[in-house]
């Protein structure tokens, strides 16, 4: 592959930041019916009435969410390769973040996974039912670690870049510090269906998730800078 393609490639992986976080939100969040979230306190024939009145808007929007996921995959590779860059020999931040963003978009794949199997048979048990939502809901919401590695991973290249252009400036570091500690509260959604710590609560689902994307904006808007000046440096070669 000529520096040209190289380039145009790095490019095309950095706009699928933003790409990704427009599907999902829409997908996800808007057509999968996840805001606001159901709640956790319902009980099993309540869960069970949301996935049989809603069956095909529901796997429409997990089925969709499940591809747009994908997009976080090569933005990771680009964030991985800008990284190394900056870091150098032994990478080994830069790799951490990748696997974190490769782990993190199989837990979110997965969560969708089990929604997908909840409205798929509408007419099953409401307790399966209500079990399959549960497991959605608490794979995503437990498995965060390594959402939280790969932002921390990501802001320590950024704490020590110290070179005349910078991928990122240090408060996007200080942000993605913010952003991924913001998670911990969502570990109490394994003890607590109502409240600001339950899966549809303040602290464990409008503080993170939105946190987590403001996050994911900020980083891509300078990737796509950094992946304009490759472009521009190749076509004045």
């Amino acid at each position: 592959m000529d520096a040209r393609s190289k380039a145009l490639m790095e490019l095309l992986s950095a706009w699928c930041g933003p790409f990704f976080v427009v599907t999902f939100v829409f997908f996800w969040g808007w057509v999968g019916m996840n805001i606001p979230p159901l709640s956790p306190h319902l009980s099993a024939a309540e869960v069970a009435r949301h996935y049989a009145e809603h069956s095909g808007r529901i796997r429409v929007g997990f089925i969709m969410s499940v591809i747009s996921v994908g997009f976080y995959l090569p933005w990771t590779a680009l964030l991985t390769i800008q990284l190394a860059r900056r870091e150098g020999r032994y990478p080994v931040l830069s790799i951490l973040q990748l696997i974190g963003g490769a782990l993190t978009m199989l837990v979110v794949s997965m969560s969708g996974y089990f929604w997908i199997i909840a409205a798929f048979r509408p007419d099953r048990s409401p307790e399966i039912t209500q079990m399959l939502n549960d497991a959605g809901w608490l794979s995503v919401d437990q498995l965060y670690i390594c959402t939280t590695l790969q932002m921390c991973a990501a802001a320590l290249v950024c704490f020590f870049d110290r070179g005349p252009d910078p991928l990122f400036p240090n408060w996007a570091g200080w942000l993605a510090v913010w952003g991924g500690f913001t998670f911990f509260p969502a570990s109490l959604t394994a003890f607590l269906t109502t409240g600001p710590f339950a899966w549809n609560g303040l602290l464990s689902f409008y503080v993170p998730y939105p946190a987590w994307l403001v996050w994911f904006l900020v980083f891509s808007y300078y990737m796509i800078k950094d992946a304009n000046r490759q472009v521009a440096t190749v076509a004045r070669a």
